[in-house]
């Protein structure tokens, strides 16, 4: 077998869908199965609340990592996979090391900060592999690689939080983490076996040399980093997009904000079915959404988020107009449904269409912020919600999260693609 990514199709595909299955199963375990785990000890819910927003803080840092990864590397193994190596290793030492604290209810501060190293490992994983991505992955296929990426994730925490719970009723903390440590090392010897480019060394003290392709892309200094980062994000689609994303994630945070206070307290439901719909609805799309991979790379990443965000724009206004409708059983499902279709949806294609306006020159820096802003922004859309809530109904929260998404699909009617890519060779030319 071919074990080279940028020589394989198929070992990308498959690569790349791991090492995001890798971040997912960190996130099961402390975002979803622990904080139950905890409450079912008795811990109280300010605790879970800290344990849950510190250990989480990694996800929201992680484009510090972009700028060290783009002037760091150990090139004969590649540009990005060092790193990727790396933070798999220190995730599989992190996640056992979590497993031997003791007494957990007891000493949150402890588990919470070794929750948090945990995270750190996955952030800077996720990182390393989006760089990895840009890198190795032609244009042409990044919307079915983001498709199986995506999946890879939700596939990730849906089954770690699954498992994990199961070996907490039985075994504690230290029998998930051991349950988890088990793929984590599998995922870890995936990616010391696979390699960037031919002639790379699979690990620093075997044979191999740096690849030109490498050499010419790995910044020399902090002052061209930084100097080439702001050159490419203030493109125009850059701004753009920056913009749209802020409106599209600001009604992401009305949702996750409204949609369980309505479900369970306007609605009457149980906190548990709308915990079960959301993971059911999640996966299921997740499944389809690998039919979406395809879809972008004949028609392009531009027009399925397009499309996308009309859709999800449809819903919340058919939702916000058809508020009579919400006491048929039926309905909450339908519209919890498309909804996460929709955003699987725009997921995949946002991640391909921020990939193709990257310049590799310092590609882990620039997607790193356009990430690290997507969850920004979000967090800025559920603050909003809360201040504008006592003035709205349930029906007008749901039409202004229409608005939200029209607003970004007119700005990203905006964008041209065309023009970014000659500036881009542009810029290429100048270095040169």
């Amino acid at each position: 077998m071919n074990w080279i990514l940028s020589e394989n199709r198929y070992l990308r595909f498959f690569s790349f869908s791991v090492f995001y299955v890798a971040q997912g199963l960190p996130i099961g375990l402390i975002s979803i199965a622990l904080p139950a785990y905890l409450a079912e000890q008795g811990a109280g819910p300010g605790q879970i609340a800290s344990f849950i927003a510190i250990s989480g803080l990694p996800w929201g840092f992680k484009l510090l990592a972009g700028p060290v990864m783009d002037r760091f590397t150990f090139l004969p193994m590649g540009r990005r996979r060092p790193w990727v190596v790396s933070a798999q290793f220190g995730l599989l030492i992190a996640i056992v090391t979590l497993g031997t604290v003791p007494d957990p209810v007891n000493n949150m501060v402890l588990l919470t900060w070794v929750a948090f190293v945990v995270n750190g490992f996955a952030a800077v994983q996720d990182v390393a592999v989006d760089g990895m991505a840009i890198d190795v992955l032609p244009a042409q296929e990044r919307g079915r690689a983001n498709a199986f990426m995506a999946f890879g994730q939700v596939a990730g925490y849906s089954a770690s939080a699954a498992l994990s719970a199961m070996a907490m009723a039985a075994f504690g903390i230290k029998g998930a983490t051991w349950i988890l440590a088990i793929g984590i090392a599998l995922i870890f010897v995936w990616s010391v076996a696979v390699r960037e480019r031919e002639r790379e060394r699979i690990l620093p003290w075997s044979n191999g040399e740096a690849t030109p392709q490498s050499v010419e892309l790995q910044a020399d200094d902090w002052r061209s980093i930084f100097l080439n980062l702001f050159k490419v994000m203030f493109l125009r689609a850059s701004i753009l997009l920056v913009v749209m994303t802020f409106f599209w994630r600001m009604a992401a945070g009305f949702w996750i904000s409204a949609a369980p206070v309505i479900v369970v307290q306007e609605l009457g439901y149980e906190s548990t079915d709308y915990s079960y719909w959301t993971a059911i609805t999640g996966f299921i799309s997740a499944c389809i959404g690998l039919l979406v991979g395809p879809l972008i790379d004949r028609s392009g990443s531009q027009r399925i988020l397009l499309f996308s965000l009309l859709g999800l724009a449809c819903t919340h206004v058919f939702a916000g107009m058809n508020t009579s409708l919400w006491s048929v059983s039926w309905f909450p499902l339908v519209i919890l449904s498309l909804d996460n279709l929709f955003q699987q949806a725009i997921f995949i294609s946002f991640i391909a269409i921020h990939m193709n306006i990257c310049w590799k020159q310092v590609s882990a820096t620039q997607f790193a912020i356009y990430m690290a802003w997507s969850n920004l922004a979000r967090s800025i859309g559920a603050w909003i919600y809360g201040q504008v809530e006592p003035f709205l109904t349930s029906g007008q929260v749901f039409l202004a999260m229409g608005l939200c998404c029209v607003i970004a699909a007119v700005l990203l009617h905006l964008v041209n693609l065309v023009i970014h890519n000659e500036q881009i060779e542009r810029l290429d030319g100048h270095l040169a």
